[in-house]
């Protein structure tokens, strides 16, 4: 049995009830129950926020499409097509499939603001202690002060993150001027504290920006001072992780220098490795100590969510909805283009046997089970304990950042440095393979064939991993789907059929709720600015 690292403490719970201010009620109770003013002034009250927070990343919300993060990386993979559904027994992610993104904006948004929420707690419970400072010797503080400097750091990551996963789905992306388009509401400590509080209103692209920026930059300043509380575990975000995050979000607004630079400096002071050419076909992706991951859920028998996770949806190898006729594979075409190179080692992650005596495909064509695949089992439906790890985060992240962002800098020669650090190592040990991959190497001349290159890897090094949609939006181009699909609109780009289908609109119970949302707009009109 592999062991818990987090566990949920009953002071976590504390943040999602509200304080009971009754006047006959007795404010400051002996027994096991406190008032939310107890709870703030505890002096470990932080630790069990954030450990709360984490599980918020993988929490079951009641439905089998529904567990989290894991989950809406595979939404968005689906609806951009470099995940392809062809069946629909079940019907778990087939309205993604489908390009019914209405079904999931509520969800969507809920999750985001929910972490965001929590994190404002947090600060708000570390702020009752004193708020951990950064000018300071930390060797002279306290044990718990130092752990509260380094929960501090980890807060302000996630808030940070939480920011821009709503800037990727809920805003247009490639905006020329981020003054001129709305955004969304912004939630800090302070408007949490005030329970009050009933709704904020929409502010500009620009201003939300600024708000993750600040979180990340002023998270990754205390991880670079209370760097003397050691990382319990890859769940725990840390300096790697916080600064991959914000360059990632610089990649993603266009300021491609930022992006650069945070990259490098990932590249630069991680401890992790690329994943090796040996290791291409044999992690599974399924263990968090392999040495790439910089951030994943440690899956345990305590925190399993069984059949409701990503790989009850897409392992064939764990007994799983994909295992059992609602096969999840990479789009037809896609996996058409890692063929035809020749050289790319990483068609083996997918499946495409053909029977010869049957004359006809597998059933699991193009699932992929030589990519994402039991940790204890590969035999079919195998694994009934469902505890492979989560991925959240590879240090090919970093690369891949720092290649788009120098190729758009027009640093061509620094862009293709980087991607061949990944592709380098996904070369096949077959006679040939190396002579068909310099060969491939020496065609990338051209800017737009070295970005085109970049592209390709995008959507095939990180397939499965929830950055294809951003990677189709930030491109902008039409892309042709392959034949396994249940959609019959085959032909795609962030305009066609419709924008909305691709940036999820503010879901109609917000705008119900939040009388406070359109304040703004609605004095931007007034004044003629909008």
């Amino acid at each position: 049995m592999k062991k818990a690292l987090y566990i949920v403490s009953v002071a976590a719970l504390a943040l999602t009830l509200a304080s009971c201010s009754a006047k006959y009620l007795d404010q400051y109770p002996q027994g096991s129950t406190i008032t939310e003013k107890q709870y703030l002034e505890k002096e470990d009250a932080a630790e069990g926020s954030v450990r709360g927070i984490y599980t918020r990343l993988y929490a079951y919300g009641g439905d089998h499409d529904v567990f989290g993060q894991r989950s809406i990386d595979m939404y968005g993979d689906l609806l951009c097509g470099d995940m392809a559904m062809k069946t629909r027994n079940y019907g778990w992610f087939s309205s993604d499939e489908l390009m019914q993104t209405n079904t999931r904006r509520g969800y969507f948004w809920s999750y985001y603001y929910n972490i965001i929420r929590l994190c404002n707690k947090t600060i708000n419970a570390l702020d009752a202690q004193g708020r951990p400072e950064l000018d300071v010797d930390v060797a002279s503080l306290t044990e718990q002060q130092q752990k509260n400097g380094m929960y501090f750091a980890e807060v302000l990551a996630i808030r940070g993150w939480a920011y821009a996963g709503l800037l990727r789905y809920f805003t247009s992306a490639n905006i020329d001027d981020l003054y001129a388009e709305w955004g969304i509401p912004i939630y800090d400590e302070t408007v949490t504290l005030k329970d009050d509080t009933l709704g904020a209103p929409r502010v500009y692209v620009a201003d939300v920006y600024d708000r993750l920026e600040s979180d990340l930059q002023d998270a990754i300043e205390y991880f670079s001072v209370y760097n003397t509380v050691e990382r319990l575990g890859k769940m725990e975000i840390n300096i790697d992780v916080a600064r991959a995050i914000l360059a990632y979000a610089y990649l993603n607004k266009g300021d491609y220098t930022n992006a650069l630079k945070l990259a490098k400096d990932v590249i630069d002071y991680s401890n992790a490795k690329l994943l090796e050419t040996n290791e291409v076909l044999t992690t599974g992706f399924n263990n968090i100590a392999h040495n790439n991951w910089l951030w994943g859920k440690d899956v345990t028998v305590e925190n399993t969510t069984s059949l409701a996770s990503f790989f009850g949806q897409c392992d064939i190898y764990s007994y799983s909805y994909a295992s059992a006729g609602d096969v999840k594979g990479i789009d037809a075409n896609l996996y058409k283009q890692i063929e035809e190179l020749g050289w790319d080692m990483r068609e083996g992650w997918f499946n495409n046997y053909y029977n010869s005596k049957a004359k006809n495909y597998s059933y699991y064509q193009y699932a992929p089970d030589g990519k994402f695949y039991s940790a204890t089992s590969k035999k079919l439906q195998g694994d009934r304990d469902w505890l492979s790890d989560d991925v959240y985060m590879r240090l090919e992240l970093a690369y891949l950042i720092a290649a788009e962002a120098a190729c758009r800098l027009n640093d061509d020669e620094t862009a293709k440095d980087y991607l061949f650090e990944i592709t380098d190592r996904r070369v096949k040990e077959v006679a040939g393979a190396t002579i068909t991959y310099q060969a491939w190497k020496d065609a990338l001349v051209s800017h737009d064939d070295i970005l085109q290159a970049i592209r390709y890897n995008w959507r095939v090094e990180l397939w499965g991993e929830g950055y294809g949609l951003q990677t189709f939006r930030r491109f902008d181009e039409t892309v042709a789907l392959g034949d396994n699909h249940l959609r019959t609109t085959k032909n795609i780009s962030p305009t066609t059929p419709s924008p909305r289908y691709f940036t999820f609109e503010i879901p109609t119970t917000e705008d119900y709720y939040n009388s406070h949302l359109n304040d703004l707009i609605n004095m931007a009109k007034a004044q003629n600015r909008y």
